[in-house]
């Protein structure tokens, strides 16, 4: 039965409670539990105001408002009732079970997982680890006393037994730790327990420090320390272990034995002053450094003899195990005892990076090692080996430091790409002639994957070939044949009859425009805005009748001057490529013979061949020669 709003609102007596009301103000706290049941929440009740004796609220009242004011403590008194309250509050949920045990155990759990530091002692942990238990062993007795002192501006630790345990600075890391003797400092006693061969006379491996924050006393492994929970812990389970570094064998890396720094400063590759060894005066020891001694070879088959220089088998390693074979590279050589044959030395690291290249050939760094004859190599010096000479493609960074400034140098053509520079060939013999050139040669043609088009002259005086070649940057060729059959249905039966019309053939390509330099752009567009206009008619001198192009493609040695027909050219721009914004600095400078165009353009073209041999069973169709 639905509650009018004459109901909800009209006021009459509660025998039960004894007030008389709306019927919001004779609603009780009860029942909240599904299936039956009370809470007890919330843990602060109080009456919903009438809306008729007390229209402001008893939070808004004027009383209220008046203990609000910002004198004579900050807050006024009224911060004093809220506290109180709010101290009721967490107290009475600290009690309620089950959420108020879990509360508790989880934050205890959490404070057992901060980590074990030298702070002072309290029942037998460090203080930061230690949960203030409460009243009938529930809640925060710190968390309470917080919540009673809101508004006095005293903030209290969350951890020790109280809150005088984590306050007092007698109970603080940097007052315990500087007055530790100097052999129970932590630090201290990693390094005499776990670096040292073997530890001073003075230092007792059992002493406080160590028992406390759980440094092992086992020299040989990897552990470090080890102390219940702490962060590798699970909520307080389990224990925190700090292990030593190791190689990538798992193998322990013992810092101590690492080289020593011989004088305080030598002089470095570059002429400055540094803080390291002077192998120019002082001969290194490989037993030391690699520790290639006898034991090696005994141990870990490692050729010392013919592959290792040492300066003496005297010296005993205590940590072989370190030294894997991984961290040694030997190379065998019967001319010398150890080198490093196929690694560059700094002193040629430096100098490759600083060196400007001012060449088309790109640097072989396997020619900068000790001993170039160790490492088997090409000659990339040589036109007919590197491949930015076999087909031209260019560096562009090949520019000593002095012509990167003027973007018309072109630095003798050795950083554009001589396809794209290449102009409209009008003068075009129509054949592969026009796809093929030398090694080097100043008009070249050369590319991978040989790629252009030829446009058949219509007479008159257009040339009779005109050719553009293209970077063949080739995508998504796509080459599809198609058979074309009659079906005819005759009169009483049910299926197809098939006679055979034709074929078809339609082939489609993407290839990419893209200029490296200034230079290439001009010819690029020119070739490209030609090749456009091949899909436009030819008009005749004299009777004006409109005629087509038709085309040969080369592509390859699918396409080798293949005729056919252009049907489309379908020109797109990603949004990442950049554009020519023809502008230098001061205005009318050297970029003011360009035009604004992008750097690279897709191109996506349609091609229908139109086949120059009859086409038939068993002919070559794939390609203009097929195999032998």
């Amino acid at each position: 039965m639905a509650i009018t709003l004459k109901q909800r609102y009209q006021k009459e007596f509660n025998p039960t409670t004894g007030v008389i009301g709306t019927q919001y103000t004779k609603n009780k706290y009860s029942k909240d539990i599904s299936g039956g049941g009370y809470s007890g929440q919330p843990f602060i009740k109080r009456g919903a105001p009438s809306l008729d004796d007390e229209l402001v609220g008893q939070y808004y009242d004027l009383t209220t408002q008046a203990l609000s004011l910002d004198f004579p403590i900050r807050g006024g008194s009224y911060e004093e009732i809220v506290s109180r309250e709010d101290f009721t509050r967490i107290d009475r949920f600290f009690l309620y079970y089950p959420q108020g045990k879990a509360f508790t155990d989880k934050y205890r759990s959490l404070l057992r997982s901060n980590p074990k530091i030298e702070t002072g002692r309290d029942q037998g942990d460090s203080n930061t680890r230690v949960f203030p238990i409460g009243n009938q062993g529930l809640g925060s007795r710190n968390m309470i006393e917080q919540i009673a002192s809101v508004g006095t501006g005293f903030h209290l630790p969350n951890a020790g037994s109280d809150f005088n345990v984590l306050t007092e600075p007698r109970n603080k890391y940097e007052q315990i730790v500087a007055k530790k003797p100097k052999y129970e400092n932590r630090l201290v006693s990693l390094y005499e327990l776990k670096l040292l061969p073997q530890p001073d006379t003075e230092f007792n491996p059992n002493n406080d420090t160590v028992i406390f924050t759980g440094i092992s006393r086992l020299r040989d492994t990897v552990e470090l320390i080890n102390y219940e929970g702490g962060p590798g812990s699970l909520y307080g389970l389990g224990s925190t272990l700090i292990r030593r570094a190791t190689d990538n064998k798992g193998a322990i890396i013992n810092t101590y034995d690492a080289p020593n720094f011989v004088g305080p400063s030598a002089i470095g590759l570059r002429g400055n002053t540094i803080q390291s060894t002077d192998l120019g005066s002082i001969k290194i020891d490989y037993n030391k450094q690699l520790g290639a001694s006898e034991i090696a070879k005994i141990n870990y088959g490692i050729d010392i003899d013919t592959g290792v220089e040492t300066a003496g088998d005297t010296v005993t390693i205590s940590n072989l195990d370190q030294q894997t074979s991984g961290s040694i590279r030997i190379t065998n050589n019967t001319d010398t005892k150890f080198k490093f044959a196929s690694t560059s030395r700094y002193d040629q690291l430096m100098k490759m990076g600083d060196e400007n290249t001012s060449t088309i050939t790109i640097r072989d760094f396997r020619k900068e090692v000790d001993d170039p004859q160790t490492v088997n190599k090409r000659d990339y010096s040589k036109e007919n080996i590197n491949i930015a000479t076999r087909v031209a493609i260019g560096n562009p960074g090949a520019r000593p430091a002095n012509r990167t400034v003027d973007v018309n140098d072109t630095n003798d053509n050795i950083g554009q790409d001589k396809v794209n520079l290449k102009n409209i060939n009008r003068g075009a013999l129509g054949t592969i002639a026009d796809f093929s050139s030398a090694i080097g040669g100043v008009d070249s043609t050369r590319d991978l994957v040989k790629f252009g088009f030829t446009i058949i002259g219509n007479g008159g005086t257009s040339p009779a070939f005109t050719t553009v070649n293209f970077r063949a940057f080739l995508t998504g060729y796509s080459d599809n044949h198609n058979a074309q059959w009659e079906a005819k249905r005759y009169a009483g039966r049910g299926e197809n009859f098939y006679t055979y019309q034709g074929f078809d053939r339609a082939v489609s390509f993407n290839f990419k425009i893209a200029a490296q330099s200034k230079q290439e752009m001009a010819p690029l567009y020119k070739k490209l805005n030609f090749l456009l206009s091949s899909l436009y008619p030819d008009y005749e001198s004299g009777t004006g009748f409109m005629r087509g192009n038709i085309v040969k493609l080369t592509l390859g040695d699918l396409f080798v001057q293949q005729p056919g027909i252009l049907e489309s050219i379908n020109l797109t721009v990603n949004d990442e490529y950049p554009w020519e914004i023809a502008l230098n600095e001061p205005e009318g400078g050297s970029s003011s013979d360009m035009k604004e165009t992008p750097q690279i353009i897709n191109a996506a073209v349609s091609f229908k061949p139109i086949l120059n041999t009859l086409p038939s069973l068993n002919s070559n169709i794939l390609m203009t020669k097929m195999y032998s």
